[in-house]
């Protein structure tokens, strides 16, 4: 075991100190520093590195105001967003509109050529329900001071098929207090405004850094553990994300020493235009390593925000088959409970198509669950981080860490996920009724969370040797399965928008086909997708479940040929075989362990 009070405070407020002095645009020479800073530091913790470079479409956010015309002449402070439009020197004037949480109902009420006051922040989703509608723009309003945002739903840098994807609206925002004070206005009678809106977009070079830590273990796999956080950001962005790239170098540093016991590798990667390129440099490395990634790749351990202050709530991103090793990790250190919620469609998640499993992200919060009221404004800086939190939160992912790069069986419940498939199938098939029948899929997941089990109760007996690697390639292989099955519509090769996506996204519309009656055109045609969604998430269950029956069986064979090669214990030929289990003697438990191994 690692001792975890070899985590150092010091070297940890040294690591942020030095990030948070660079404002950390991406592709700016501020960013080259700050990637140059952590490659050297990788460097001399022993890590192969490298400085890649690559071409990402980023926007960065110029100057932005918005000016009251109508019925006074105020100008309010304001900011404008990535991925947005500008407005070119001479500005934009419209009349502004309440459109309460901007729905696209709500937006195409507020008319073309006007804008939409939005009680919320800029976000991906609302400024493509204003592209929809047609307005001119947003002014939206959330917080104590506007939180800057990047806008574009399209994951990664756009292709050909996804650029006109982008959002055509400009995107406003102002501090709460201003934009409840725009509101009473709106209600009172006409507002007009002219807003203008610097946005400089375009394909630039930026990099990414990446170590490796090759396992030294006697018994070592040819797979890594991906560690993965963006290192741009907003401003100074000490917190975010400083202070979760300081944890990175720190576990490093403290993992190096032991790489002889490592039985996986260690792939460390800072990320560009997570905060200006809508996740570029993680979904640019997951095409151009696409290969690599689904046949070598573990498990993505994502970071991001560690050690704010007051930060004592614990959440974070998480799949059912994580969620155990993040919980366990988070009350060995803090003696706290995690809320491991399913990972959400954020935080450079973009290895899902690849078929990697995710655990960790942001793991403590506000009390609000927020990461605090200074998050993606100028006023993240160093006294947001405490140093003390920062140690405990480093401390939980050298916990985790340490088991996925060296338990002898990885230390994943498949049979919780299986489960959760079922009960979320089971659940959809209630909602279609007799519209859709799903129970091909649900007997395939039912059969699935046994196997699982079994498998999982086999793994408990491992410390080591030819099975541990059997169970291993099995579990790797389920992860290929089902992550992309479950967790993504666009499927291995592609990126799914960079807006909200449930669980089984290709089903989700099960209720609403019922809804439409079998006859209608509408109900017909949604069938049709349907079907198919059903036979994808079907198919990967019992491709799932064969991989799994087909581990037991070798792990059955292999103990029964090692029952068969081991001598006798004494006494006649005849005890000496009924010595052996699971034979006749053996009791009812220890034949069903040998049943399930």
């Amino acid at each position: 075991m690692i001792d975890l009070e070899t985590v150092s405070q010091s070297k940890l407020t040294t690591f942020n100190r030095t990030i948070a002095q660079w404002t950390r645009l991406s592709g700016t020479p501020d960013e080259r520093a700050a990637a140059e800073y952590v490659a050297t530091q990788l460097r001399r913790f022993g890590f192969a590195t490298q400085l890649l470079m690559h071409d990402a479409y980023i926007s960065l956010p110029g100057t932005a105001e918005l000016r009251i015309t109508s019925p006074e002449g105020r100008t309010l402070p304001a900011i404008t967003h990535s991925m947005g439009r500008p407005t070119g020197p001479g500005g934009l004037a419209g009349a502004l509109v309440f459109a309460g949480k901007g729905t696209v109902a709500e937006l195409e009420r507020v008319g073309a050529g006007a804008f939409a006051l939005i009680d919320g922040r800029a976000t991906p989703q609302v400024a493509v329900n204003a592209t929809k509608a047609g307005v001119a723009g947003l002014v939206c309003y959330a917080g104590r001071f506007p939180h800057e945002m990047c806008c574009s739903p399209v994951w990664g840098s756009p292709s050909a098929s996804t650029v006109g994807e982008l959002p055509n609206a400009v995107l406003i925002s102002v501090t709460r207090a201003d934009g409840e004070a725009l509101r009473g206005m709106c209600l009172a009678g006409r507002v007009e405004v002219h807003a203008t809106a610097e946005v400089h977009t375009g394909w630039t070079r930026t990099p990414i850094v990446v170590g490796d830590l090759a396992p030294g273990h006697r018994e070592a796999e040819d797979r890594f553990v991906l560690f993965s956080g963006h290192l741009d950001g907003w401003y100074l962005g000490a917190m975010d994300n400083g202070s979760a790239n300081a944890t990175m170098l720190e576990v490093a540093r403290v993992l190096a020493p032991h790489r002889t016991r490592l039985r996986r590798g260690l792939r460390i990667a800072f990320w560009s235009g997570h905060s200006h390129g809508r996740y570029s440099s993680s979904a640019w490395y997951a095409d151009t390593h696409w290969l690599e990634l689904n046949a070598r790749c573990l498990v993505h351990v994502n970071i991001d925000s560690t050690g704010g202050v007051d930060a004592d709530d614990f959440g974070t991103n998480s799949m059912p088959q994580t969620a155990g090793l993040a919980r366990w990790a988070v009350r060995q250190v803090a003696n706290a409970e995690l809320d491991a919620h399913r990972l959400a469609r954020n935080s450079d998640q973009s290895f899902l198509g690849a078929g990697v499993p995710s655990i960790l992200g942001a793991i403590s919060r506000q009390a609000d669950h927020s990461l605090g009221w200074w998050w993606h404004t100028p006023h993240d800086t160093l006294d947001k981080v405490d140093p003390a939190r920062l140690v405990r939160d480093t401390k939980i992912f050298v916990a985790a860490m340490e088991r996925l790069l060296t338990d002898p069986v990885v230390p994943f419940d498949y049979a919780a996920a299986a489960s959760d498939l079922r009960e979320t199938l089971e659940s959809l098939a209630a909602a279609a009724g007799s519209a859709l029948d799903l129970s091909p899929a649900v007997a395939a997941a039912s059969r699935l969370e046994a196997l699982s089990g079994r498998l999982g109760r086999a793994a408990a007996a491992v410390h080591g040797g030819a099975r541990a690697a059997a169970i291993n390639a099995c579990i790797h292989e389920l992860g290929r399965i089902l992550v992309p099955a479950t967790y993504t519509a666009a499927g291995p090769y592609a990126h799914d928008p960079a807006l909200e996506t449930p669980f089984l996204p290709r089903l989700r519309q099960v209720a609403r086909l019922a809804e439409l009656g079998p006859d209608s055109d509408a109900g017909r045609f949604l069938r049709v997708d349907l079907v198919r969604a059903h036979n994808a998430v079907a198919d990967a269950a019992r491709r799932a479940a064969a991989s799994v029956e087909e581990c037991l069986a070798a792990l059955a064979g292999a103990a029964r040929a090692a029952a068969r090669k081991r001598p006798a214990s004494g006494g006649s030929r005849r005890t000496g075989r009924r010595a052996q289990p699971p034979r006749r003697t053996a009791s009812r438990s220890t034949r069903r362990r040998g049943k399930s191994a």
